[in-house]
C-alpha cells in the first residue's frame, strides 16, 4: 500500500535494501488527485522525526495550517457546556498534500511504484507473492501497509499457526461521513479559530433538536492552501444517512447557505470505524504494519502511530543481524505495545474510558503523570509508544488504588456515621 505509512515504509527500507517495490491498487490519477475530499492530519513530534529522517518533512511542512487547540461542545441535561484546551505549536496538513510530497520523494529515491496493482497471494515458505496480473515476485521482506481491508492481513491470518483466523476479523464500531466547507462569513467567524486560535471544534452528542441521537461532529479549520473547514461526523450504525444529514443541517444551517451546504455534502465521502483484536503481527518474513491496519477507531492517532511503528521496524532492521530477528524484536516490543493500545482504544470508542481520561488529564495538569495516550499524550515531544504504554499501565494502577482507597474511606466514614447515630439515638431517648 502507498498511503502515507506505506510511502514512509518504502523510503525507510530503501536505505537498507537494494530494491523496494510498492503496490498501489488505485490508478496514478486517483492516487495523486488533489481536488475533492481529503482528511486533515495533525502530525505528532514522533512522526515528524521519522519524516525528517527520510527527507520528506520540508516539503510536507511547506503547506500547513495552525492547529492551536480544541473547543469541546457538550450538552448535559439540555444545557451546552464549552471547554477550551490549548495546544500551541501544532499544525495540521491535508492528507493529499502529504501523499503527494512523499510520492515525489519516493520517485526521487528511485523507488518502483506499481499502480493498479495489489498482492493477491503469498507463499510464505518460499518467499514469493503473486500480484493481480499473475506476476510472481521474490522477496526478502514483505510489509503489509494496505489499510483496514488488508489483503496481506487476510493471507497472514489464514496461514497463522498460533491464532484462529477469526481473531483477526474486524468489528464494526461506528460510521463516519466527511466533507469540506469554504470558510467564509459567519462560518469562518464561528469555526476558523478567530482571535482565540482554537482550530478544532468537537460537538458531542445531544443536539438540542435531536436530543436522543448520539453523534460526534468534528471540524478542523484549514488555512493552507485556502481557507476551508473540514467536517467529520461520527455516528452509530443505527442512524440513517438522512438523519445524519438533518443533524448536519441543524448544526451548520445558520452559518451556510442551503445551496452551498448541499453541494459540499454531495461531494463528501463516508466509511466505517472498525476494531481489530490483533492489529499488527508477523509471520516468517512478513509483517503487518501501517495505520488503518492497526484497526483503531479514528481519533487522529492512526497515521502517527503507523509512521512511528515503521520507524521502530527500520531501527530493528539496523540493529539485528537478520530480518527474522528484527521482525521478532519489533513484534515483541512495538507490536506488543500497539496491540495493547488497540484494546484500550476500543474501550475508549465505546465510551468506557471517560473517567480514566479525566483522571489522567487532572494528574497531568498537576504534574503527577503524563497525558493519556489517546488524547494529548500522542503529541508530547517525548512520546514513544512502548514507554508510554508502560507509563499508562503504572498510572492506571495508581489511579485504581487511589479510587479504591477513596471509596473505602467514604464507605468507612458512612458506616461510622451510621453507627454513631445508632448508638446515640437510644441515649437521647433515655435522657
Amino acid at each position: 500500500g502507498s498511503g502515507p505509512v506505506g510511502m514512509v515504509t518504502a523510503l525507510l527500507l530503501a536505505q537498507q535494501f537494494d530494491d523496494v517495490l510498492v503496490f498501489e491498487k488505485q490508478t496514478k490519477a486517483q492516487f495523486l488527485q488533489t481536488s475533492g475530499f481529503t482528511f486533515p492530519i495533525v502530525l505528532s513530534p514522533a512522526a515528524i522525526r521519522v519524516l525528517n529522517s527520510v527527507g520528506a518533512w520540508d516539503a510536507i511542512s511547506a503547506q500547513r495550517s495552525p492547529y492551536f487547540g480544541v473547543v469541546v461542545h457538550k450538552r448535559f441535561f439540555g444545557r451546552e457546556f464549552i471547554r477550551r484546551i490549548g495546544r500551541p505549536n501544532v499544525y495540521s496538513h491535508w492528507r493529499n498534500h502529504i501523499v503527494a510530497s512523499l510520492y515525489e520523494r519516493a520517485i526521487f529515491k528511485g523507488i518502483d511504484i506499481r499502480f493498479e496493482a495489489e498482492v493477491e497471494g503469498i507463499d510464505f515458505a518460499n518467499r514469493v507473492c503473486v500480484d493481480n496480473l499473475g506476476e510472481e515476485h521474490d522477496f526478502d521482506l514483505l510489509v503489509g501497509a494496505d489499510g483496514v481491508h488488508s489483503v496481506t492481513r487476510q493471507a497472514m491470518a489464514d496461514a497463522h499457526h498460533h491464532h484462529d483466523s477469526e481473531e483477526f476479523q474486524s468489528v464494526l464500531m461506528d460510521k463516519w461521513f466527511a466533507y469540506r466547507l469554504p470558510a467564509a462569513g459567519r462560518l469562518a467567524a464561528a469555526f476558523d479559530g478567530g482571535d482565540e486560535h482554537f482550530a478544532l471544534h468537537v460537538h458531542a452528542d445531544n443536539h438540542r433538536e435531536f436530543p436522543e441521537d448520539k453523534f460526534r461532529l468534528i471540524t478542523v479549520a484549514m488555512k493552507s492552501p485556502s481557507d476551508e473547514i473540514s467536517v467529520v461526523i461520527k455516528h452509530g450504525p443505527e442512524l440513517s444517512m438522512n438523519r445524519v444529514k438533518r443533524i448536519n443541517e441543524a448544526v451548520f444551517g445558520g452559518f451556510v447557505a442551503p445551496t452551498v451546504l448541499d453541494q459540499a455534502w454531495g461531494e463528501g465521502v463516508g466509511g466505517v470505524y472498525t476494531h481489530i483484536s490483533i492489529p499488527t503481527f508477523r509471520l516468517g518474513p512478513t509483517v503487518l504494519i501501517g495505520d488503518a491496519a492497526h484497526g483503531f477507531e479514528g481519533n487522529g492517532d492512526l497515521i502517527n502511530l503507523g509512521i512511528e511503528s515503521v520507524g521502530a521496524l527500520a531501527r530493528e532492521l539496523e540493529r539485528q543481524p537478520t530480518i527474522e530477528q528484527a521482525l521478532r524484536a519489533y513484534d515483541e516490543t512495538t507490536g506488543k505495545a500497539l496491540r495493547e493500545y488497540s484494546e484500550f482504544a476500543k474501550r475508549r470508542s465505546l465510551g468506557g474510558l471517560r473517567y480514566e481520561i479525566l483522571g489522567f488529564e487532572v494528574g497531568a495538569a498537576l504534574g503527577l503523570n503524563r497525558h493519556h495516550p489517546t488524547l494529548f499524550g500522542l503529541y508530547d515531544d517525548d512520546f514513544e509508544i512502548r514507554s508510554f504504554m508502560r507509563h499508562y499501565a503504572r498510572t492506571r494502577q495508581r489511579l485504581g488504588y487511589f479510587i479504591g482507597s477513596f471509596a473505602a474511606v467514604v464507605g468507612l466514614s458512612l458506616l461510622a456515621f451510621r453507627t454513631t447515630r445508632f448508638r446515640s439515638g437510644p441515649a437521647r431517648r433515655r435522657s
